[in-house]
């Protein structure tokens, strides 16, 4: 299932429901699925999506500074070929 949008959510019966959005070819929001998390575990889940995300955006920041390195020892190079 993609998601790329939440649609309506809703608490009934102790299951939090969410409504799961993804772009269709036609470039309007379609749905793609749900996801039911029972309500004893939703502080679980959401801690969990969370503690991952994080892992996921370090990880991210950790390679971002070698990239940024790269792309400025380019400019000082080209700078320098054109100094001479």
């Amino acid at each position: 299932m993609l998601l790329e949008g939440l649609g309506k959510v809703s608490f009934v019966n102790g299951v939090l429901r969410i409504q799961a959005l993804a772009i269709a070819a036609d470039g309007t929001m379609k749905e793609s699925g749900s996801i039911e998390i029972p309500g004893n575990m939703v502080a679980d889940v959401i801690n969990g999506l969370s503690a991952g995300a994080t892992g996921i955006s370090e990880k991210l920041n950790e390679s971002a500074p070698s990239n940024k390195n790269d792309k400025s020892s380019k400019k000082e190079k080209s700078s320098k070929n054109k100094k001479k």
